[in-house]
């Protein structure tokens, strides 16, 4: 093993749950004991044959099953790349049809993750169909996209349900903002889109302090709209607390599994300051 593959076993502890399963329920439980709903994601992405799609999907219903025998208050969260996106649009879709369907049986909440960009219109596109089949179906949004704000106000006429998050893939310049400033502007300019005009919950998906304290403003300037902020496993645990005990309604996102490589680099790419916390893993 390398010295980079053995920094990111390490640093994946913090954010990771384990390999299987179990131990994301058991995290999901923690979560649920200090007042926090789970998100639950199987780390995995860009499955090349129909089997490997639909292994992941079988992968999710097992974890539904699992969520509701144990009693967990929670969701999962799915990538669409990891249930067949790259080997074809109907594979996925149907594979997206059968998890929601499975989930439909105990009333749990499904998320769709939204990729890199060139996979963003057909996630669009399926989440759209989703939605049509299940209304218990949320998709996140990126703040550091250009160009696609209408796309937001046309998900929100249709009822659907948005998890605004910054973005942390690897782009193009022309296809994303990439300073700080400009992503935080857009952000705070869609925070505000989905209080004016959302009909249906949302979440705002960011451990940046500041834009938390505008989610709170906006919060009692549209006290009628429900929403909840959603952060990751071992990010700004104290801002989780503090927001539960001040009432506000917040979601744990906790992944597991084996391919942790891609979700622990985007953690350091969307947030440098982590670079430290992998250096102290060493220690």
């Amino acid at each position: 093993m390398s010295i980079y593959e053995h920094l990111v076993l390490r640093m994946a502890r913090r954010w990771v749950a384990g390999s299987s399963i179990h131990e994301a329920l058991e995290y999901a439980k923690q979560a649920n004991s200090m007042g926090m709903k789970a998100i639950i994601n199987c780390l995995g992405e860009h499955s090349t044959s129909k089997d490997e799609a639909e292994s992941g999907a079988q992968e999710y219903m097992r974890l539904l099953d699992a969520m509701h025998e144990d009693g967990v208050d929670g969701s999962i969260s799915v990538k669409l790349t990891q249930i067949g996106l790259d080997v074809d649009y109907d594979t996925c879709m149907g594979n997206m049809l059968g998890i929601v369907r499975h989930a439909s049986r105990y009333g749990t909440f499904v998320w769709i993750d939204m990729e890199s960009s060139p996979y963003y219109q057909q996630t669009v596109s399926i989440y759209l169909s989703t939605l049509n089949q299940y209304r218990h179906t949320g998709v996140a949004y990126q703040a550091y996209i250009k160009e696609h704000s209408l796309d937001l106000m046309h998900m929100l006429e249709r009822g659907g349900i948005i998890r605004l998050v910054k973005g942390a893939y690897r782009e193009d310049a022309s296809v994303v903002y990439r300073s700080r400033k400009h992503i935080n502007t857009n952000f705070r300019r869609l925070m505000r889109m989905l209080f004016k005009h959302s009909t249906r919950m949302f979440a705002i998906a960011t451990h940046d302090g500041a834009l938390v304290d505008e989610a709170i403003e906006l919060s009692r300037e549209h006290p009628a709209r429900e929403f909840e902020f959603q952060m990751l496993k071992g990010i700004r645990d104290d801002l989780k607390r503090a927001l539960v005990r001040r009432g506000f309604r917040v979601a744990e996102y906790i992944p597991y599994g084996m391919n942790i490589s891609g979700y622990v680099y985007r953690r350091i790419r969307e947030r440098p300051a982590n670079l430290l916390l992998l250096a102290r893993s060493l220690l």
